[in-house]
């Protein structure tokens, strides 16, 4: 009985194989996977998470050529499977504590153009069009490890888990629940240009998906992914970036084995508005492929919105200087400056303007020096270079409202007179002010 089975098997086998490219399954043409917290990067990770209550939602479109190819044992194309993806990724993300965030990722084929990979080679098959298909959904954790705030270099670990919600069949998913993991290690250079290196691990069920071509098999994979952010101004980014993903058997076999090696590099363009729409961010970029794996296409564009709550909520409005109290003049709201910059933001220019009022109302003060102080983040002699052209910035300020110069001196103290713990996000910002001390008073 068995061995009659297997003569019928057998027969049947080599049928399909003299009318048919056999079977093609279970691969997944969806390898443009943005980041769920809206971070420096698009498809990288970098190690901040977002901080406790905050998070980031987003939108990315990308439409990609050819990304699945039907090939020979010489990794020639013979004709295409998928010619054209248009995919909408949404995405979303929160932070759970300050070192601990949670995300996901919905990604929807909106437009895909199908070639049956099974039909006969000696024969063009129809081409097909699908809409509104969904792919197999992402949920992943990110845990951070050392504070790149901090120490100028970040680590972070981010478990990720794929869902089978896809269909395998227009080759929107694997057909499998899918674990992994990537170790996230960036560095930041003077809060200007960002690097990240990411590298992983991924669980797949061991496939044959292309019963014609003894290279095409689907196992566990490791990936490395390197990208750059490069700060141009406050409000606008470029983003560099590159990937590769293989079965670990075959890992470093990059060229022969290219067609389990899928591999891509992408550059793009991020505005980030700094008025009304602060928080929200612009992207704009293009790639191509690098191997012919699954996935990876001859190019690619892609554009994306997001929003990631900031830090700071809002600003309340300034209000006037209470008083002098022990050589002080305090103030209750603090002096707000553009990031990593000398220069005071519009919103705190009314306090500034109350400080001149009241040093020209008050003759009896000769003196006052103006302190600059900063938080631990960043090296000592940044900090201290900042917080004194940040004080320096304010006696200009003062000075241009008409205070005579001569009643107005300035320190930068950086980081070392805290007034609150470093440790914390609310501490951190108590520590980043500016003071104002009466150093002389006539009698």
């Amino acid at each position: 009985m068995i061995l009659r089975f297997l003569s019928v098997f057998l027969l049947f086998l080599v049928l399909s194989l003299s009318s048919t490219a056999h079977a093609f399954r279970n691969v997944d043409v969806v390898t443009f996977a943005p980041a769920n917290d809206g971070g420096r990067f698009v498809t990288l990770h970098q190690s901040s998470t977002l901080q406790q209550g905050r998070f980031s939602g987003g939108l990315f479109l990308n439409y990609s050529y050819q990304p699945l190819e039907l090939t020979d044992e010489g990794n020639d194309r013979l004709r295409g499977i998928v010619d054209d993806l248009v995919m909408a990724d949404i995405g979303a993300a929160v932070g759970i504590t300050d070192w601990w965030q949670i995300g996901a990722n919905f990604p929807i084929a909106l437009w895909e153009t199908f070639y049956d990979p099974n039909a006969r080679l000696s024969v063009i098959p129809p081409k097909e069009t699908f809409w509104g298909t969904l792919a197999d959904i992402r949920v992943d954790m990110k845990l951070r490890l050392m504070d790149i705030d901090r120490h100028r270099v970040g680590i972070a670990l981010v478990p990720f888990f794929y869902f089978p919600t896809g269909k395998e069949e227009r080759y929107m998913g694997n057909g499998m629940y899918s674990p992994g993991g990537a170790l996230v290690v960036d560095f930041d250079i003077k809060n200007r240009v960002f690097f990240t290196i990411n590298g992983g691990y991924r669980n797949y069920r061991f496939t044959h998906y292309h019963t014609w071509n003894s290279q095409a098999l689907l196992d566990d994979t490791i990936f490395l992914g390197v990208g750059t952010n490069i700060r141009v101004s406050d409000s606008f980014a470029l983003i560099a970036e590159g990937w590769h993903e293989g079965m670990w058997k075959g890992y470093m076999n990059f060229v022969e084995k290219e067609i389990q090696n899928p591999s891509e590099f992408l550059v793009a363009g991020r505005y980030s508005p700094q008025n009304n729409l602060r928080g929200m961010a612009f992207t704009f970029g293009a790639g191509r492929a690098l191997t012919i794996g699954p996935g990876s296409p001859d190019f690619r564009i892609f554009a994306g919105i997001n929003y990631r709550k900031p830090a700071v909520v809002s600003i309340p409005p300034p209000v006037e200087v209470e008083a002098i109290v022990e050589e002080k003049i305090v103030i209750t709201q603090k002096i707000h400056f553009e990031f990593d910059r000398a220069v005071v933001r519009d919103v705190s220019r009314p306090i500034l303007d109350d400080v001149a009022s009241l040093l020209l109302a008050n003759s009896q003060i000769q003196k006052i020096r103006i302190e600059g102080h900063t938080d631990w983040i960043g090296t000592d002699v940044y900090n201290q270079k900042l917080s004194e052209a940040r004080a320096r910035a304010v006696r200009d300020y003062l000075a241009d409202k008409g205070v005579p110069a001569a009643r107005l001196e300035f320190v930068g103290y950086g980081e070392t007179r805290p007034i609150a713990d470093n440790e914390t996000v609310k501490g951190r910002a108590r520590n980043r002010r500016t003071e104002f001390t009466v150093v002389e008073v006539s009698q």
